[in-house]
């Protein structure tokens, strides 16, 4: 005879929507809006619907990105309806036609396809140089790609898998205790249940995690003596390299926020030396500064674009007292007074 207690646990669960049900229920809702009938006590119900579960926000944004691809495939854009001019709205409307047609089944067949490929392949996801990219993933979950990164996700029924193979990635995780969230990087494992953090594998530095919000673990995996976990808590950073244990610190939250500006397409310095400023443009750049040794220690403060390594090249050299020269993909920054090499911009 089934307990009480064992017959009302097999009751909630039944009545839980499965993943399948959020999917139809994103595409009816993206139908719904991209149709413009849904009044304030409708987009009251859309927003409690996606606070409701966090599996809904995933699902909607692949819905969406079914419907751009759908747009872009048949050569029709989503201008704004405020915009739409007369030969725009003929073509507008063809799109709410094929909407209104049946697109959520449609749509679905889009996603359930989306989904069983990436749960029979994963899913790999690249940036290339300067290049930032947010995804949401099945789970609720967003992973955003800094410059010239790449991520495989595994997802499976106990387990959410992310292996970073280059670069830097922050991860907003969607709470799921029972499907604890791991990023491998290297050597090291980080898990998490739910958080926001970030972890980095870039050339010739320890790899590190930078915890915004949440309690991460953060372990070496390919040495049993080291294998015990560390935690690293908000507003902390972890660091590992091939020879050292793992180091936390304590770091004050306006730095924490400085270090994730990436997510903006900037870069903060705080005391930088030029030579360190000019290797982290690098990474977002094919336009290299090149520092003169008697330049290389003097210190950058200030927040400028990752996009314009000669924009911040100039205004460093106007801070700084020095020569600037830009040759083609290079960009140099001296000490003299070489007339001829002064002022070429």
């Amino acid at each position: 005879m089934i307990g009480p207690r064992l017959f009302l646990t097999a009751f909630v669960l039944k009545m839980m929507p499965t993943s399948e049900d959020i999917d139809r229920q994103a595409a009816e809702w993206a139908t719904r809006r991209d149709l413009g009938d849904l009044t304030p006590e409708d987009e009251r119900a859309f927003e409690a619907w996606l606070a409701g579960d966090p599996r809904a926000l995933g699902a909607y944004c692949r819905v969406e990105a079914a419907l751009f691809r759908i747009e872009r495939a048949g050569g029709v854009a989503k201008p704004k309806l405020s915009s739409i001019r007369p030969m725009e709205a003929v073509r507008f409307t063809q799109r709410r036609a094929f909407v209104a047609g049946g697109a959520a089944a449609s749509l679905l067949a889009g996603v359930f396809g989306i989904r069983q490929w990436q749960r029979e392949q994963g899913l790999r996801l690249s940036t290339r140089i300067g290049e930032v990219r947010e995804v949401p993933l099945d789970d609720g979950s967003v992973v955003t790609l800094n410059t010239s990164s790449e991520v495989a996700v595994n997802y499976s029924k106990d387990l959410r898998q992310i292996h970073l193979l280059q670069g830097e990635a922050l991860f907003d995780v969607a709470k799921n205790k029972d499907r604890p969230f791991i990023v491998l990087a290297g050597n090291t494992q980080v898990r998490a249940v739910g958080t926001s953090f970030s972890v980095s594998m870039l050339p010739k530095r320890p790899i590190q995690v930078l915890v915004r919000e949440g309690v991460v673990e953060f372990k070496r995996a390919d040495n049993p003596a080291r294998a015990l976990p560390v935690r690293v808590s908000a507003n902390m950073r972890a660091l590992s390299s091939r020879s050292d244990r793992i180091i936390a610190a304590s770091l004050p939250q306006e730095s924490v926020k400085r270090d994730l500006v990436w997510q903006y397409g900037q870069i903060a310095f705080n005391n930088e030396t030029l030579s360190d400023a000019a290797e982290e443009f690098a990474r977002y750049n094919e336009v290299r500064i090149v520092v003169d040794p008697a330049a290389r220690g003097r210190t950058i403060t200030g927040l400028f674009a990752a996009s314009d390594p000669i924009g911040f090249a100039k205004l460093a050299a106007a801070a700084l007292g020095l020569h600037l020269q830009v040759d083609g993909s290079e960009v140099r920054l001296f000490v003299g007074t070489d007339e001829k090499s002064v002022g070429k911009i």
